[in-house]
Parts: C-alpha cells; structure tokens; sequence
C-alpha cells in the first residue's frame, strides 16, 4: 500500500511530461504549415460534419452537400435546441406555392462557443393545414429549387460576416470561439427567387407572420429585411431556466476553448492545434446543428 502513492505520482509525472513535449511538437507542427495547407486539411477535416472553413470571413458555412440535407426540418429542432447548447431566436415563414407549402426559417443564436446564424428553405409534400405545420416533418430542397442567400451578422454594431449570394438549401454561418445572446444580434438578409410567383407568395407568409411592407424592400425578384426582434413566439421562452444553464455552460467551455488554444491567435491555428492535442473535443465541438437532426431521423423511423 505504501508504494502506490510514489508509484501513482510517478505515472502522472510521466504522463505530464509525454502530454508536454506531444504539446510542443504539434505546435511546431502547425507552426512549419503555409497558410494553404492548414486550410486544405481543416476543410478536409471538417467536410464530414457537413462544414467549411473561410478564411477571408473568419466563419464557418455550411456545404450544398452537407449530410444534413438528408433529415430535413421539423419545429422539434428549435423545441430541443437548447438541450444541445443552442439558445437562439427563430422565425419560420411558411407560404404555400405551387401545390405545396415551404417553409423559410432563420436563425441567430449562441451556438455552444459560435455565434451563428442560419437561413433554410424547405417544403412539404403538399399543402399543410396552418395548424399542423408545426408538427411537419419539412424536406430540404432539390438543387432546382433552391434560391441566392445573402446575410450579414451584427453583433451589437460590429459586422460578424457577411455571406453574399449563395445558393443554397441551408445557409450557416458560425463565427468560432464568440460569445453573445440572441437579443444582441442582428441579420440582415436578402432572398433572391427564381420566379416572381414565388416572391409574392413569400410576402404573403411574411404579412401572415407579422412583418409590415415598411420592413420589407422588394427589388426584381429580391427580397430584403432585417431579422432582429422575431414576430412569433420563441420556443426557448417557454425554457428560461435551461436557456440560461446553456448559455452558462457555453460561457464554461468557450473560456476552456480559449485557455487551451491560447498559443495561437487565429482560428485557423486554434482549430488544427485542437484537431492534434485534444482530437475528441474537436469532434465535439463540429457537431453544430447536428443533435437534433439525428433526433427527428430517430423518430421519423420509430
């Protein structure tokens, strides 16, 4: 009994000496990279989790091919958020056209240690009562029907990003190692749809949902407006107490993020060095909008 305690207290000086220099042969791993490899092989890297790095913004988007297209949408997601660490504010816009009813949903939120903000366009297989809409499980759109996104994110009055015509099904931006609540932010966003039947026919779903024209600015078949204080009512209201334990352990493990990757400045760096040294908290922390999908593929099965 007497020789455990020397022979433990050996084994962790051991342990603390290996962790040491594994510590400094990543960082001058990382350190020897051009800029150009360590953005080939974070974009390698996160391409499974349905993600890519861009430098220029600083941001993460979310890919055309992205594995979450397969699940689809359904108002559980935004009801279970903040489960998973996601305390955001929402407003889903349906309309019907075309002998269905779509859904165009954003999003700004704490997303676990990102701020972020969303845009998606969905459909259901035909026209959906009001009042059950939603329970609906929403599919993503096939490429012909997807629309041009643009969205810049304001957190207070700085500028976050900002993400120009892209076309897309589901346009994510999560600005890595940020902290905010939902109140502070602000998107600005811009459609772009493909016929002027479908522009009305969005319009019509926003006066449903409570935007004024005064708040909307129409140009060919674009659309433009800000998402700032939501119209509808937010499901997170109804979980204040978990909405603020969320946002306390986001606070928790974005200072955990910073006090590890301290050695690095960028997020790029911080990103690959995590990756190498702590390779399971890199994994969990990819999993952005990932728990809930996995839920509803669950149920859609059961």
């Amino acid at each position: 009994m007497y020789f455990l305690f020397p022979l433990l207290l050996l084994f962790l000086m051991a342990l603390a000496v290996i962790f040491h220099f594994r510590k400094k042969r990543i960082i001058c791993k990382i350190k020897c990279m051009c800029t150009e490899e360590k953005l080939e092989l974070l974009n390698e890297i996160t391409a499974p989790f349905g993600f890519s790095y861009e430098l220029c913004h600083d941001v993460f988007t979310s890919r055309t091919d992205a594995w979450q297209k397969e699940f689809g949408y359904s108002g559980l997601y935004d009801k279970n958020a903040v489960h998973f660490n996601m305390v955001f504010d929402c407003e889903p816009v349906y309309f019907d056209h075309n002998g269905r009813t779509w859904l165009i949903e954003f999003w700004k939120g704490q997303y676990g240690i990102n701020i972020g903000s969303e845009i998606g366009i969905y459909q259901a297989e035909d026209i959906i009562p009001p009042a059950e809409r939603k329970n609906v499980l929403f599919h993503a759109v096939p490429e012909k029907d997807m629309v041009s996104f643009s969205v810049r994110l304001f957190n207070g009055t700085s500028l976050l990003y900002s993400l120009s015509r892209r076309k897309h099904w589901w346009l994510a931006g999560f600005s890595m190692g940020c902290y905010s609540v939902p109140e502070l932010l602000k998107m600005e966003i811009t459609i772009s749809f493909g016929n002027r039947q479908m522009m009305h026919a969005f319009l019509g779903g926003m006066k449903k949902t409570g935007y004024r024209p005064g708040e909307i600015s129409i140009c060919g078949n674009s659309v433009s407006f800000d998402f700032d204080r939501p119209k509808t009512r937010q499901p997170r209201m109804s979980h204040l107490l978990n909405s603020a334990w969320a946002l306390w352990k986001d606070r928790l493990f974005l200072f955990l993020y910073c006090r590890v990757t301290k050695v690095f400045c960028h997020t790029l760096d911080k990103l690959l060095y995590l990756y190498e040294y702590l390779p399971f908290v890199f994994r969990h922390m990819m999993r952005i909008h990932c728990y809930s999908h996995r839920r509803h593929q669950r149920r859609k099965r059961s």
